[in-house]
């Protein structure tokens, strides 16, 4: 009896052993397995689809050029003219608690298309917009973009003054954002060169005081035109009579920011007035 307990505890034992080394083994081919397939995750990633890796060169990319950008030195602001400063402040409307810079983006030192318009303040006193300049912004702030207006001028008025008209009479009407009467035509006498009378030309009613803005004689006229193209103004279109050089229509558009602000005259049945005899 007693032998045959022990003969089968020790089957027993060997048995536990035998039972105790499969589970050995099987639990190492199965961390074998696990690891293998984990390297073979790892070989595979990149197998057969390369956008990863695009993906991950083009962030690293990325990040470089930013920190380069940050690296560069920031351009300076520009010192403009007065006559630039007065220009740009008409065209874009950097008026009362506005302020701007212009950055020199091209570091060439001068104002140029590509530069960057900076404006701030007003409420907050942050900055409000930001807006690189164009070649027409940069030439009608430098007057050059209103040469053909100036040469305009400047040969019908020769011509206006090379006549010895100090006395006449037209009709002039203005074009606004403005109340009724002040877009009423009116007709205009001059004598010696100064308004002496101004009614309304459906009524024949003398302008109220309110009105003498369109007391305007010709003269007043072409330094209106001229006083546009002196500030930058961003549009100045004239045309002129070809016989007397008078302006027959004006319309100025002092800023392209700023809205309602256009405005316009008519000048029609101009005509001298017959020599005293």
């Amino acid at each position: 009896m007693v032998g045959i307990t022990q003969g089968s505890v020790g089957n027993s034992s060997q048995s536990a052993g035998g039972s105790t080394a499969i589970q050995a083994s099987a639990a190492g081919s199965t961390g074998n397995n696990a690891s293998n397939a984990l390297q073979n995750r790892q070989q595979s990633r990149f197998n057969g689809n390369s956008q990863p890796m695009v993906n991950l060169i083009q962030q690293l990319i990325s990040q470089l050029q930013k920190w380069a950008q940050s690296k560069q030195p920031q351009p300076k602001p520009l010192e403009l003219t007065q006559q630039q400063d007065q220009a740009l402040r008409n065209r874009f409307g950097v008026f009362g608690e506005l302020n701007y810079q212009v950055l020199d983006n091209n570091r060439d030192g001068k104002l140029s298309a590509g530069d960057e318009l900076v404006i701030a303040g007003g409420f907050t006193g942050g900055e409000i917009s930001r807006q690189k300049l164009t070649q027409q912004d940069v030439d009608a702030i430098n007057n050059s973009g209103q040469t053909a207006a100036q040469s305009q001028l400047d040969a019908n008025r020769q011509k206006w003054e090379s006549q010895p008209l100090a006395d006449y009479s037209f009709t002039l009407q203005r074009s606004c954002f403005c109340r009724g009467d002040a877009i009423r035509p009116v007709n205009i006498e001059v004598a010696d060169g100064k308004v002496a009378s101004a009614t309304f030309a459906d009524t024949g009613e003398p302008l109220p005081e309110d009105l003498d803005y369109n007391k305007l004689t010709v003269n007043d006229l072409f330094d209106t035109i001229q006083q546009a193209i002196t500030d930058g103004a961003a549009r100045v279109d004239v045309s002129y009579d070809q016989q007397s050089g008078v302006p027959a229509s004006i319309y100025i558009d002092r800023s392209e920011q700023i809205a309602d602000e256009e405005v316009g005259f008519t000048i029609s049945n101009f005509r001298a007035a017959a020599p005293a005899t």
